[in-house]
């Protein structure tokens, strides 16, 4: 069974999330992927103050890794050469970083003139904030709108989990590399390929800006105000919660009333009495009347436990989800039924759970192939690869071009 990037080279000059995670899928896919760090290391290495950072081993694996000092010119050749016999350079360092170490797309396609370059910025390549830096809590969370719209009226706006921006960009940079490599072997050309983590931001809450942009009034949820409560989280006995997406609101040509839904929901709640109660007949009399239902609801939802409630639910075809901690998202037997995880082996700590790539391929699966390197752990074997003698690297190593 063939890799579906086997044969594909890429050079990662990047650091954190977003670029780091996107090299990563490629990995995963098959490609030869090098990352290229400081002598310090990628700083996402010791994000949490020690040598152990669970994020770095699943943004990182399935890559080969070499440690440079890029300021000097003996570290930018390496790199270059690594450039001559490589497909796709990746990177998320600041514009006028990339200039200094020659690391610019300028630079770079004069190497390798079909060249993939895909690069990462926080607010896009234009504009008065273009070399501003912010990770994705700044430019993605933050200034997209999403944070707004996710914090309730009189409320302290909510913060971010780490790396979500950063993580479904990484889905766009694999996507995006990939139409520029399909382009690529059609046409023999390569591309700049830009990504942006405000953009990414806007993408994400776009239904929410589309409001603004036609004028619409901004759906901002109040938890103590449902707008709609079959779209509402519920505590159960065992004090659980769930997350109720009955599709109320949409009515359908052949049932406008939704009294088709409103029957099944008082089923499977148990309460018949209120199938025909005269406030909530019909969808716009359950909305009209939404903040005399909800008490209803939560009485309802609290009298029995989660997976009472799973059975009566799914008995009568009402959409739902539980809310899970990652603590039980790991042991959910839906994720592993699907193969969202997989064990290595790590140099440092041993056997590592890491969470799978979120994309599958028939019959060209993507598996982790290697863990995350160790700082600098394939100096020798690239180098010597792209022609360094060992004399030579050994040079490189009393210079302090190289770990």
């Amino acid at each position: 069974m063939a890799n579906i990037l086997e044969g594909v080279k890429v050079v990662e000059v990047g650091h954190v999330v977003a670029i780091p995670t996107a090299a990563a899928m490629m990995g995963d896919c098959g490609a030869e992927v090098i990352k290229v760090e400081a002598l310090t290391g990628d700083q996402s290495r010791k994000f949490r103050g020690t040598d152990v950072n669970p994020g770095f081993y699943l943004h990182n694996r399935s890559k080969k890794g070499i440690a440079v000092d890029l300021k000097q010119e003996a570290g930018q050749a390496i790199v270059h050469k690594l450039v001559k016999n490589s497909d796709v350079f990746l990177t998320n360092y600041l514009q006028r970083s990339l200039e200094k170490l020659k690391m610019d797309y300028d630079t770079i396609s004069k190497i390798k003139s079909d060249v993939v370059y895909g690069i990462v910025t926080a607010y896009g390549a234009k504009g008065p904030d273009r070399e501003m830096p912010g990770y994705d809590f700044a430019a993605g969370w933050a200034r997209s709108g999403i944070q707004y719209m996710l914090t309730a009226p009189g409320t302290v706006p909510p913060t971010s989990r780490p790396g979500i921006i950063d993580r479904v960009s990484s889905l766009q940079i694999f996507g995006g590399i990939m139409a520029a490599l399909y382009n690529k072997a059609k046409t023999g050309r390569g591309q700049r390929v830009e990504f942006n983590l405000y953009h990414t931001g806007v993408w994400m809450v776009g239904a929410d800006i589309m409001d603004a942009i036609m004028g619409e009034p901004l759906r901002i949820n109040d938890p103590k105000k449902s707008a709609n409560p079959f779209y509402d989280t519920y505590k159960t006995k065992d004090d659980r919660w769930l997350q109720l997406t009955a599709a109320d609101r949409y009515v359908q040509a052949s049932d406008p009333t939704g009294s088709a839904f409103w029957t099944a929901f008082c089923s499977a709640i148990e309460r018949p009495d209120l199938v025909d109660d005269p406030r909530f007949t019909t969808t716009a009399l359950r909305q009209e009347h939404r903040q005399e239902l909800m008490p209803i609801m939560e009485e309802v939802f609290a009298s029995k436990t989660y997976t009472e409630w799973e059975k009566r639910l799914r008995e009568n075809n009402l959409k739902y989800g539980p809310i899970l901690s990652p603590l039980d998202v790991i042991t959910d037997p839906q994720a592993l039924a699907n193969d969202f995880f997989s064990e290595v082996d790590h140099p440092d700590i041993g056997r590592v759970k890491l969470i799978n790539n979120p994309t599958y391929f028939y019959p060209d699966a993507a598996s982790i192939k290697s863990p995350a390197p160790l700082l600098g752990q394939h100096n020798e074997e690239i180098l010597k690869n792209i022609g360094y003698s060992s004399g030579e690297i050994s040079q490189l190593k009393n210079d302090k071009v190289i770990l």
